[in-house]
């Protein structure tokens, strides 16, 4: 399970050709599980009062972009959220 630092991630949902929501969320780590990606010292509060579900997750580290198809969160705490790899 690789983990990468990173100072952000990027959560998007597409409905419709020009129907889209995006939001760019601070967060200190994200790690790729077998089935699930989770992202560490993200403030969840926002993932809580956002009115839409993410369905793409990505991030660059290390010069790399990286971009994971996701299903809605599961948050553990007030610093992690870990989504579903669809």
């Amino acid at each position: 399970m690789p983990a990468f630092l990173t100072t952000s991630a990027f959560l998007e949902a597409d409905y419709l050709p020009g129907d889209r929501e995006e939001i760019r969320l601070p967060c200190c780590t994200v790690v790729v599980h077998n089935s699930a990606v989770s992202m560490r010292g993200i403030e969840t509060r926002h993932l809580e009062k956002l009115g839409w579900t993410p369905d793409a997750l990505s991030f660059e580290a290390a010069g790399e972009h990286y971009r994971y198809r996701v299903a809605a969160p599961a948050l553990g705490g007030a610093l992690t959220a870990m989504f579903p790899i669809r």
